[in-house]
Formats: structure tokens, sequence, C-alpha cells
């Protein structure tokens, strides 16, 4: 029977004459087999025969069913060797022969072994080619012996009993070639496929010539057209296999009236010299946004004009490619503005909240032999013959992954708890978290199972790990036998990948044991490298978001062409990973052996590009934008450039404009666009709206505030309220410097009230020093448990011996200065409720500051002198705040805490000081009355007359006062200069502001 070719220009006809050989070959009782190239292709056409009524009898496959039907009608009987076992002996080759075992690597070698494959090029041919080009060019004209690899490669196969699908569809046409009647009379027809592989133009040969089935191929070409150069060779490869040839002219009555003059023009004229110029009457319209968001905006707002006017979502198509527009950013501005769309797209099964499960729990499993306890952690044996094993030791977040996955936990607030408990903990792998987790809660028996499964090797360790993964996708879902909702399909897609894969490395763990991971971590590795294709048809209801190459075979009213940006469209071209061309070229001169074909990419591109543009029925919209969102240029592709010569220059300064970063409706977009985005102009983006509930404003009214919470508000309101009335829980352990003042503080208690207890006196002189350096030690000892330093312990002795001398050199200096004081109240608190876990019980009040303002603290130390006056002490770590910038820098503890003695303690005070105990100089800083006749261990300018300091004293007052004002209005203002301790914003994403 002859094949059929069927060609010529985009929307000529061609599906339909491949429609009406289908229908007249079941009209003559056959079952004819169309293939095109994708799934979403397939559902088209079946469903476009089933609406004539002639679905019946039709097979709408992709090449790889007509290669399935090949294979089972041939008798190939070798099991198919699937994509996960096959990247294990690909590690395995790469291993032995010393080359990388990246993932880029392996893929790379998978495409030159299946191209090798597929021209029936022998380990031995190839070897033999590489020599002499070895021999031509030098030792190190290659870095790795490719035909060894080749050779090893094939062997493996082969000692597994296993072809790769390459090899299989050989040896199914192979196996029709020598026995044409194994197929019988059954019909095949092509259509969609812009351009044919090697193996597909060797099936339709086969099928055709040798085998004498009736084939009807359908081929996008047209001689001397510059959008077709890209396409002679399939087309040069079909014609002398072809009994027929019909060439259909170009039509036209595929687009509707109104655009038919704009299109058919753009689809007759692209890339043609000379092309006359016309008017594009609204048929095409240009897009250009300041960046890749503003570009997106508009293509959403004309989007959303057109659903407005009626048109189904199903009739709009977005083509996009990933390195010019993010599908997440897509993703983003589309549900933003309610567009019902279909985004095919690849997520890594790592990535799927059951895929991420399980290979978080399989890094938790021990290696080797080990008990599941926390150990050194060592990396797995290699089990591929001589490489690296590539696993990593689990991690917290590893365990996490597992306990978060839905269904695992009934209360997930427990997996909080533990990722709390571990990151103050200091828990550094799995097996801590874990010890961790079983302290509080149950045993984790899932970890056990698959340690007892690795033991007992790795086809136990396969099925085990299959089990978890059915068991974590039902989890979720058990009682409810219901229909999986849209957003639950990837966790179905990442369940049967997982599984094949699983089943993949099972067999392959039967067939060869030392190549199948043989540890829980192995496993793990492989698993992460598996991806879950999802949304590749696009449903009815949805506006469809292709790759180009996924939308040759049907038209649609609406295409718009997204991120047209020079090196996207057209993409420069792709260099061989193996074998560059200069080397392929150099293997052709010196041995005749030809390693691919010269492909033009640029032409390539232009076809694909003219294919796209052809699909639109209606409208056309092209976009770009001139940015990227950092502001750096970008430029817009050439290919636009050639559209726009195709019409009047009014088509480029009419295209529609948007600024990066504009917030308000897209520029030119019709009415009702804005409000479907669901964006609205702001005066002041950065104003952040006063508390207002009067329950809280009431609460904040009555409070009892601490100094710091008030040097917080007055630094920044909007930092207050995150910080002081949200209150997160913090996820990390405490900072080491404030871990390291809570032990200070602990420590120079315990040591002066032990001095007290045995001398009679805390006041430290050279007589006392010793005792109180041997106290101080011993005091060290006992608050480490509660106040720990750092939970690195590598870190925990330097920290503590830094700090142990920095109190040392702190008493020496307090000894020295031998003041005339006697330390009377250590951690003295005040105004603090029972049971209050930041201070726990005091004797004494709170502080009435007036205007119903009330304090609490805790003064970590008072000095009394023999005639009734008090000093205040505040022990800093760092530098101390002279007095003149207490409300300069709102620096007010320690003058509020001076007020409370006097209050509550009825002395009287004549001194406040911050006291350093680290730094070059010890010296306290802060105010002291002058009056009162004291020589204290302090700078010069902090001595001030008794009026002056009284000023000061109520000067903080009345900022105290004022601040607890505002709060009780609920006025948050955001203080960016002040919000930080060195300035700068705590909470941009709050407040809007940088700095």
């Amino acid at each position: 029977m002859p094949i059929t070719l069927v060609t010529g220009p985009a929307n000529a006809g061609k599906a339909q004459v491949v429609m009406d050989a289908v229908r007249r070959e079941l009209a003559h009782g056959e079952e004819p087999l169309l293939i095109v190239p994708t799934r979403a292709d397939a559902e088209h056409y079946l469903r476009e025969l089933a609406g004539d009524g002639v679905a019946m009898g039709v097979r709408v496959e992709r090449f790889a069913g007509l290669i399935g039907e090949a294979v089972k009608r041939a008798g190939v009987a070798e099991p198919l060797l699937g994509g996960a076992a096959r990247e294990r002996v690909l590690e395995a080759v790469a291993a032995r022969a010393g080359a990388p075992s990246t993932r880029g690597y392996l893929s790379a070698l998978a495409e030159l072994f299946a191209q090798l494959l597929v021209r029936r090029l022998t380990p031995a041919r190839l070897g033999d080619a590489l020599s002499r080009l070895r021999e031509a060019d030098g030792p190190g004209a290659h870095a790795h012996d490719l035909g060894l690899m080749f050779a090893d490669y094939e062997a493996t196969l082969e000692r597994l009993g296993r072809v790769d699908e390459e090899r299989r569809a050989i040896k199914a046409l192979d196996a029709l070639r020598e026995r044409p009647a194994l197929w019988g009379r059954t019909p095949v027809l092509f259509y969609g496929f812009d351009d044919l592989t090697r193996l597909q133009l060797d099936a339709i040969e086969t099928f055709g010539r040798v085998v004498d089935a009736p084939v009807t191929v359908s081929l996008s070409y047209e001689p001397a057209r510059v959008a077709f150069a890209g396409r002679a060779e399939s087309f040069h490869a079909l014609v002398p296999l072809a009994r027929e040839h019909h060439q259909l002219p170009a039509r036209s009555e595929h687009y509707t009236p109104h655009a038919r003059a704009a299109l058919a023009h753009l689809e007759r004229s692209l890339f043609e010299p000379d092309a006359a110029r016309i008017d594009s009457d609204g048929a095409l319209r240009l897009l250009e946004g300041g960046g890749e968001r503003a570009e997106l905006e508009l293509v959403a707002g004309e989007i959303a004009e057109l659903l407005r006017q009626g048109l189904a979502p199903g009739e709009i198509a977005v083509l996009v490619r990933r390195a010019g527009t993010s599908p997440e950013m897509l993703e983003e501005v589309f549900s933003a503005a309610g567009i019902p769309f279909a985004l095919a797209r690849r997520t890594r099964f790592a990535d799927t909240a059951i895929g991420g499960a399980l290979i978080g729990l399989l890094r938790c499993v021990p290696a080797g032999g080990r008990p599941p306890e926390p150990a050194p952690p060592r990396p797995p044996a290699g089990a591929l013959q001589g490489a690296p094993a590539q696993t990593r030791t689990g991690g917290v977040e590893d365990l996490l992954a597992w306990l978060r996955a839905p269904g695992v936990l009934e209360q997930p607030a427990l997996a909080d708890r533990l990722e709390l408990a571990a990151r103050r903990a200091g828990a550094a792998d799995a097996a801590a978290a874990r010890a961790l987790w079983e302290e509080r809660n149950w045993p984790l028996e899932a970890i056990d199972r698959l340690f007892e499964a690795q033991a007992r090797g790795p086809l136990a360790l396969c099925e085990r790990a299959a089990r978890e993964l059915y068991w974590l996708f039902c989890a979720p879902r058990r009682g409810g036998a219901r229909v999986l909702e849209a957003d639950e399909l990837e966790d179905a897609g990442a369940l049967a990948v997982g599984r094949r894969a699983l089943a993949e490395l099972r067999e392959l763990a039967r067939g060869a044991p030392e190549l199948a991971p043989a540890e829980a971590g192995e496993l793990a590795h492989a698993l992460s490298r598996l991806e879950v294709v999802g949304g590749e048809g696009a449903a009815g209801d949805a506006v469809a978001v292709l790759d180009p190459l996924a939308l040759r075979a049907r038209r649609v009213c609406a295409l718009f062409a997204c991120g047209l940006q020079e090196g996207v469209f057209p993409a420069p071209a792709r260099p061989h990973a193996l074998l560059s061309e200069d080397e392929r070229r150099r293997v052709a001169e010196v041995s005749g052996l030809r390693l691919g074909e010269d492909a033009d990419s640029l032409a390539a591109e232009r076809y694909l590009f003219y294919a796209a543009l052809s699909r639109p029925q209606e409208r056309l919209f092209l976009s770009w934008h001139v940015a990227d969102d950092e502001g750096e240029a970008m430029s817009r592709s050439l290919f636009v450039d050639d559209v726009c010569d195709l019409f009047e220059p009014e088509l480029m300064s009419r295209r529609a404009r948007r600024a990066l970063g504009s917030v308000d409706g897209p520029a030119g977009a019709a009415p009702g666009a804005s409000a479907l985005l669901g964006r609205a102009t702001r005066a002041d983006p950065r104003a952040v709206q006063p508390l207002s509930d009067e329950r809280l404003l009431a609460w904040l009214r009555e409070r009892v505030w601490s100094a710091s919470s008030l040097e917080k508000w007055i630094g920044c309101p909007v930092g207050w309220f995150v910080e002081r009335m949200l209150d997160p829980e913090h996820l990390d352990p405490d900072p080491e410097p404030l871990a390291r003042g809570a032990l200070a503080h602990a420590a120079l208690k315990d040591t002066l009230e032990a001095l007290r207890r045995e001398r009679g006196t805390a006041r430290l002189t050279l007589a006392s020093l010793a005792r109180a350096r041997e106290l101080l030690a011993i005091a060290l000892a006992d608050n480490e448990a509660e106040h720990p330093l750092s939970v690195a312990p590598e870190r925990r002795m330097a920290v503590r011996r830094r700090l142990h001398v920095d109190l040392e050199r702190y008493l020496r200096h307090a000894a020295e200065v031998d003041s005339p004081l006697e330390p009377s109240a250590l951690e003295l608190g005040f105004g603090f409720a029972e049971g209050d876990e930041r201070g726990g019980a005091s004797d004494l009040p709170a502080l009435e500051l007036g205007g119903g303002v009330r304090l609490r603290g805790r003064i970590d130390r008072v000095d009394v002198g023999e005639r009734g006056e008090a000093v205040v002490y505040d022990y800093k770590g760092g530098r101390a705040p002279a007095g003149a910038r207490w409300i300069r820098d709102a620096s007010l503890q320690v003058a509020l805490y001076m007020r409370a003695v006097e209050d509550l303690l009825h002395l009287r005070v004549v001194g406040g000081f911050y006291q350093p105990l680290t730094g070059e100089d010890l010296r306290a800083r802060g105010a002291l009355d002058g009056d009162a006749g004291l020589e204290l261990d302090c700078v010069g300018p902090d001595v001030y007359e008794h009026a002056e300091m009284r000023e000061l004293l109520e000067q903080a007052l009345a900022l105290a006062r004022a601040a607890t004002a505002e709060a009780g209005r609920g006025e948050l203002q955001p203080r960016p200069h002040t919000c930080a301790f060195r300035g700068g914003c705590m909470y941009p994403s709050i407040c809007r502001c940088e700095r």
C-alpha cells in the first residue's frame, strides 16, 4: 500500500484530509490508528471523532502508543527497563568509567545512547570511530571512552535480560520488517507533527514501504518559504517514500471574517522579504510590560475582558516558555485576576506533599546496620561497583517533612512544637530530633520498619517504601470514598510516579541487587530525581497555558504569545553535552561515522513561531517586557519586529504598556479588568492603619508596661506590635548574646549573695576578690543548665570561657574601685503577678507613673550607703549609654528604675548607671547627683547638678507617659530609622518600608 504524504502551509486543511482518510478506512472495515503529538491532542481528536459518530474502531494515540502496539504484535518479549532503573544502570556505567554521575551528565549519556541505538550503531563501531579521533587529535580528544561506556551499558542490559525504550522500538520495527504479516493491514495516520525524528521516519518507512500498510503522513511544509526551511529535511526524507503526495494550497476560511485579512496576511508573509504592509484591523495587539509581572498583568487584563465578552476559557491559549515566563508568577497573577487556567508543568517528586514526606522519611533511616539512635553520620556503602553512593544524612527538616505530610499527625501542631524544641536544643540531625519527639510523644515505628527492611536487602527496602508511599497518599483520605479534587491530582500523580519507580527498582533488585539502592539514603536520592507531570490537558472550561510545541494540532479563538524576549524566542542553540559539534565533525572526517544531523536551530525556531501564530482564528496578542523585575533592561525578540514589518507602524505605536511596579489596573485594559485583577490604587501604600478594636485599646490602656517594652514602642510601634503584642514564638534558640547576658546576671547575683552569706557583706574588695572568683566559677556551673550559652557543642566551651574571663575582669575592676556603697538588693523585682513566667511573683507592687500608667521590672542591683542614699545599676553586655543620651536614644530603663526605688523602697536615689561587663572601659555610664558627695567610678560628664538630674528623670517619665498614651490610642506608626538596633526596618513586609 502507498505512503500518502499530505503537505501544505498552516491552515491548508490537512486535518480535514487526514480525518477523511480515517473515515474511509473505517468505512472499509479497518480499525485505523491516528497518531498525534500530545495527550491533549489525542483527547481533542477523539472528541471530534465522537462528535461525528465514528469514534468506535479508531484509536487515537501518541507515537509511544504506536510503538507499544508494534511491540505487542511483533512479540518482543524482553521486559522494559524503566526510567528509574535505567538511571541506576547509567550511574553504575559512569562510575566504572570514572565519569561524573551528576543528573545532567547521566541525561546527556542517555540521550547519546538513544541516538546511537536508533541509528543501529554498535559499541564496536563507536569505539573504532573514537579511537581514530584520538589517533588524529591526540589522547585528550575526549575525557572518557564513550565506546567502552556504551559497550558496558549494552552488556549490563543483556545481563539483566531487559531492553530500554529505544532498543525495544528497534526490535519491534525490525521484527515487523522480517515478518510483515505480524502487523496486518492496520492503517496508520500521522497528524500534527511539524517535524519527525529519525525513529519516527524509520517507523513510517517500516509500516508503509516494508509492511505495506496504509500510511498517511501530514506535514506542514511549503517550498521556497523561509518559515519552512527548518522542516525541509523531514520533507525531503519523506518524498522518496511516498507514492502519493497531496500539496494543499493555502486557505483562509479558518479565520473569522473580521480577522481574516490580517491573520491570513501574517500566515502568508511572515519572514518573507519585501512583504506588503497592511492594517492589523484589531486582530493583532502588542502588549509591553515594564517587567515580567507587569507583562502578565496586561495579559490577564486582556483575557479578563475576553471572558467578560463571552468567549469561553477553553477557546483561549497562552503560549509561554519557562526561560521567558515564570510559571509561579503566571499562576499568582492569573489566580489574583480570577482567570481559570490549566498549566502544564513538571514538579519534582520531592516537592509534592507525599513525595517530599517519603524522601524525608527515608533520609531519617540510619545507614548500614547501626541501630536507629543518634550517632555521627556515615556515608552509605557504594552499591554501584565503585560509584560513590550519593546520599545525605537525614536532618531535622527531613523528619519534619514526613511528620507534616497531611494525615500523618492528627494534631499538626505537634510537628511545630518539635521544630521549636529541635531548634532551641540545637538538634543536629534527624536522630536527635527523633529522640526529642519520643521524649514527649510516641515511638516513630515507621523509621524502624524501614530500618529492618533495609537490613533484609534492596528488594525488601523498595517494597516497604512503596507501602509507606501508599499509606501517605491514603492517610488524609481514610474513611472517605470520594472523587479527588483538582488540588489533589498532584498527589495522585506523585503516587503513580513513585510506585512505578519503586516497582522498577524492585525488579532491578531481583536481577542485579548490586545496582539497586542498598540503603534508604540511596533510595531517597534516586527518588529525588523523579518528576511529576501535571496539567497536561486543559479542560474546556480553562485557559490552556502551553509550551509552543503543545499547540501544533489544534486551533483556538484567541492566542497570547508571552515572554517574547531575545534569547527566549528564538531560543539559543543547545550544544551537545557529550561530543561537541566540532568533535562530531572530526569523527565524521576521520571515520565516516555521522553522529546526529546538522541542525539549523534558528530555522527551527522560525518555523515554531510561524506555526504558533497560525493557530488563532480571531485574536492574536504578542507580549514582552522591557526589563526584569530588578530593573535591568531586556530586549524583545526580533520575531516581534518581523511581525511588525507586515503591518502599518500604528501597530507598534498603539501597543498597550504597563510600567514596572504598577499597582493599579493595567493601562490600556478594558473596563472591568482592574476589578478582576483585584488591585486598587492607594494614595499611600506605606500607611499602617491604627488599631481600632475597643477591647484591644482598653487592654493597652490598662496593661502593666516594662521599661524594655516602652523603649521598643518608642523605637517603633509596629515593631512593638509584632514582638510584644503578637508575640510570635521563636523557632531559633536564644541568640548567644542574650543567653550570655542571662547567665551573667544569674551568676553575679549568686556570687554576691554567697559572698554576703560568708562575709556579711556583698561589697567587693581586694581582700574578698579571690573568694569571689571561686564563687563565680561555682555560680556559672550551677546556672548554665538553665541558661545554655549555645546549642552548638563546639562553641559552648569557647563562649563559656570568654564569659568567665569577662566576669572575672569585672570583679577585679569592682574590687579595685572599692565603692562606699553596699549592694543591698539583687535582681529586685516589682509589679510581677503570681505565676508570671517573665519575672516570677514579687513582693513589690507596680510603679505608678501617673495618668494610669503602671510599670514593672527587675532591677539588677541597688547599692545603698550609710546615709540611705541609693544608686541603681543595670548590667550591660556591651557599650553603656551616658545620661546625656537617655532621652535622645530612648534609653529609659535606669531612669524608670531610679523612680521605682524612690517610690517603692522609699530611698533617696542619687544615681543610676548602666554597668558594662565587657569591653576595654568598664566604668559605669549614667547620671550621678553631684550634690550627694559620693565618689563613684564613673565618667566625669555623668555627674549632674541636683536640678539637672531631677529634670532628666522628669523627661524620661514624660517620654514614657507619652508612649503609653500613643499605645492607648492605637497609633501604629512605622519608625524605620530606629526600629532595629543599628537602624533599618525589621518588618518591611508589614510597614512597606525598606529603611
